[in-house]
């Protein structure tokens, strides 16, 4: 009898821990203003979003249970119902934890294990419009930073110009999303992502959207995500279109033997037993993500790339079978109309990141044997080091190809041939006139690193307190508009004005657009580079 007190005591606690976790309006649904349009009712009940002049905003819907306690480590579990309360969406809920050190306006304001919300904009209701086309958007942040709320995600101006709804996603990062030991299978943070687009097709009907009309939409690790939901069954039918931005294919998703690798260094750094489930559930979020920094200090020097994205989903089960590209080669993936590509200096971010000091010549051939292997002298004929001056802008060129641009473009060739629905294909160009970058990314001032499309895809450089130029403003209506077509119509030509034709991707024209200020057509993009890539694989 104790022993059964004891339990129900343990899920009553449990239960208002959950509910406190959430703010709520009302204290019974009898007092529910159903004539408030910012009030709509969910399959777990009634939220109160906030009525804009042209737009409403919906923030920190929870689409799981907080995984926490007990559900520390586990796939996402579906959200209780909180009627007969309404849950108050007016203001951003928590992002992951996480040490975040992205450029401005990217990193959450508050964190918190209990973090898995999702974000709905959508235009004012009109009764006769019918249900709207979605745009669900996973942030980038190499598995590790990045949320949902940023106000570089703010989708104000995209839901007005198109009638379409944009959702935004958080998901577990870095150790909490990605441990894999004995006890704990990893891949939370994929889940999660598949559990907030199950929330979509339960409930955007709700907000006015269509659950037969989702496109999935990411950046940088949202993009490496997408690539693995298009390969795994498992998320097939969850979405009908998508836009792959930023993909370091190269880089690949972790098997199981080198994710165990960077978890067994954790569970060092924290003191626990690898296989001491009781010590890793009773750790806290600080000490958890000091032992995660810890951890990725520790770079083998066999995998050196291994290091840039320490923290991701894993290959080799169900969930997900292979490496993305890996099953695009073998014709193994959803047939979806696709838009796909990248900007123009990728790797130079991370380079500079990983190198602050000036690399030599010797230095420079020393990287190339240890990634390029027996293919070493190759690449360094053709990426010649300089012998006498700083290598690291050779190894950002190098690095944007290899990683980024060529395998992408190997994607879309293998897509073109295989797909039956249409593939798009981009690169962005154009160096932005301020600086959006702040003071840790002093080497981006100047260039087009890695993320240097989102503010212009969101349109969201002024919102956020930057003056941009009047070309630059028409790069981002352009941009936003070829993005909502597509989001709209699978088609980026198809519905607001565009200014050129995106032609159709194929391995004969080999035809993209590159986003300049004004844009233009080009073909063969870094062909002689890329073929010489092809040829030596992307392993």
């Amino acid at each position: 009898m104790k022993q059964q007190y004891y339990i129900l005591l343990f899920i009553v606690l449990l239960q208002i821990h959950f509910i406190n976790s959430f703010d709520f309006i009302n204290e019974n649904q009898n007092q529910i203003n159903l004539d408030d349009p910012s009030i709509i009712e969910t399959s777990n009940g009634y939220v109160k979003g906030n009525l804009n002049d042209n737009y409403m905003s919906f923030y920190g819907i929870p689409f799981a249970q907080p995984p926490i306690n007990n559900l520390r480590w586990q796939a996402p579990v579906a959200v209780s119902d909180w009627a007969p309360q309404v849950l108050d969406a007016r203001y951003p809920q928590f992002g992951c934890p996480q040490v975040c050190e992205l450029p401005p306006g990217t990193c959450p304001t508050n964190t918190s294990e209990s973090c898995l919300f999702l974000n709905v904009f959508t235009p004012i209701q009109d009764s006769n419009q019918g249900l709207r086309p979605v745009m669900a958007f996973i942030p980038g942040g190499r598995f590790e930073q990045g949320a949902a709320s940023s106000p570089l995600y703010n989708a104000e101006y995209m839901v007005n110009s198109s009638n379409a709804i944009v959702v935004t996603i958080n998901y577990r990062l870095g150790v909490l999303g990605f441990l894999l030991t004995d006890d704990f299978q990893g891949n939370y943070g994929f889940q999660d992502q598949r559990q907030a687009l199950t929330w979509i097709q339960n409930n955007i009907k709700y907000f006015g959207g269509d659950p037969n009309q989702v496109t999935l939409v990411g950046q940088s690790a949202g993009a490496t995500s997408i690539a693995a939901h298009m390969t795994s069954p498992l998320s097939w039918n969850l979405f009908h279109r998508a836009i792959i931005q930023s993909d370091p294919f190269t880089l690949g998703l972790k098997t199981k033997e080198v994710a165990q690798e960077f978890s067994i260094q954790f569970t060092q750094a924290v003191k626990c037993s690898f296989d001491d489930t009781k010590c890793l559930l009773n750790l806290d979020v600080a000490t958890i993500l000091d032992g995660q920094v810890k951890a990725q200090q520790t770079i083998n020097p066999l995998q050196p790339l291994v290091s840039f994205l320490p923290w991701t989903p894993t290959v080799g089960g169900s969930d997900i079978i292979d490496q993305p590209y890996s099953l695009i080669q073998k014709n193994q993936f959803y047939d979806i109309p696709l838009i796909i590509g990248t900007v123009s200096e990728e790797a130079l971010l991370f380079i500079y990141q990983a190198a602050p000091k000036p690399v030599s010549g010797l230095d420079y051939e020393v990287v190339l044997d240890l990634v390029f292997l027996k293919n070493a002298e190759k690449v360094n004929q053709f990426y010649p080091a300089n012998i006498t001056s700083d290598n690291r802008p050779k190894l950002s060129v190098l690095g944007t190809d290899y990683i980024f641009v060529c395998p992408t473009k190997s994607v879309a060739s293998y897509l073109s041939q295989y797909k039956t629905t249409p593939t798009y294909f981009y690169q962005f160009s154009h160096v932005i006139s301020v600086d959006v970058w702040g003071p840790n990314y002093p080497y981006c001032v100047g260039h087009v690193c890695h993320g240097s499309e989102l503010p212009f895809v969101f349109n969201t450089a002024t919102s956020t307190g930057y003056v941009i130029t009047s070309a630059e403003q028409q790069l981002s209506y352009t941009m936003n508009n070829y993005w909502m077509n597509f989001v709209v119509n699978s088609d980026p030509n198809t519905g607001l004005a565009v200014p050129l034709e995106w032609p159709t991707f194929n391995t004969t024209t080999s035809m993209n657009i590159n986003f300049q200020t004004p844009p233009f057509i080009e073909s063969n993009l870094l062909n002689s580079n890329c073929n010489f890539f092809d040829s030596i694989g992307y392993k």
